[in-house]
């Protein structure tokens, strides 16, 4: 095992995908609002992998669904397009332009309780290659990178009752979505693209309470209001091989909340 002298930063923010945030000012502002908060438990690195663990505490006085897998694999991990950044990923709520033969399987997101705390580990072998899932890949570069960002996805709400509110909205409307002008159902007709990305939602989610847990499938960013816990690790050294991300527009319209 190397030794590392490390520097952990964490925030908990409401991230869209184009825009830069000050670690500091989003712990200052938004985390004391949540009360979610991760850290940094245990780094272990050696000649062939890099271990991340880490813990999410929910000291808020209510449930809150925390992102455990992203789909068929339960992390995305490349070098960021600031080429200093290291990403390991699990969110739902990002822009893509990705198109698959077959949809991806649903991402799972796990209820935490009030007081709860869930610990999960990150492992990706040395030198790390990327794994892009809804990230769009750009150049190939072999680099050292001093900086790991963990960036976690969670909904600080009923989750289950969210997404049902929204299709009880939807299902009011007589229209279909997929003769609606691309514009227009963006601007005013999101829920219906909601409705149509998570039409498999109940066949899923038999019993989301009695599980802990909610699977979703991904939805090109129609639903909204997950929020970002992000985890910050300076003073290392990783070796990369691979492309690096490619900035990709939102899938809609950003709303400022």
């Amino acid at each position: 095992m190397r030794i590392m002298a490390v520097m952990c930063l964490c925030c908990v923010c409401s991230m869209d995908s184009d825009v830069e945030h000050d670690p500091e000012t989003d712990a200052l502002d938004i985390g004391k609002e949540t009360g979610v908060t991760i850290e940094l438990t245990k780094l272990e690195m050696t000649d062939s992998f890099l271990d991340v663990v880490y813990k999410i505490s929910n000291s808020s006085d209510h449930d809150i669904w925390v992102c455990s897998e992203i789909s068929s694999v339960p992390f995305e991990v490349f070098l960021a397009c600031d080429m200093q950044t290291l990403l390991i990923r699990k969110r739902l709520d990002i822009p893509s332009d990705v198109v698959w033969r077959t949809p991806p399987a649903a991402g799972t997101y796990i209820c935490l309780s009030p007081g709860g705390e869930q610990i999960e580990s990150l492992r990706t072998s040395l030198p790390v290659t990327p794994r892009f899932f809804y990230a769009a890949a750009d150049t190939r570069v072999e680099k050292t990178v001093g900086r790991v960002a963990v960036e976690v996805g969670f909904y600080d709400h009923d989750l289950p009752a969210l997404i049902r509110s929204i299709f009880e909205v939807a299902d009011k409307f007589d229209l279909d979505a997929r003769y609606l002008h691309p514009d227009i159902q963006k601007l005013y007709f999101r829920g219906l693209s909601v409705r149509r990305a998570l039409v498999e939602f109940d066949l899923l989610n038999i019993d989301p309470y009695g599980e802990g847990r909610v699977r979703i499938d991904y939805s090109y960013q129609a639903l909204t209001g997950e929020k970002v816990l992000r985890m910050e690790i300076t003073g290392v050294a990783i070796p990369y091989a691979g492309r690096i991300e490619k900035r990709v527009a939102p899938n809609f319209p950003l709303i400022v909340e």
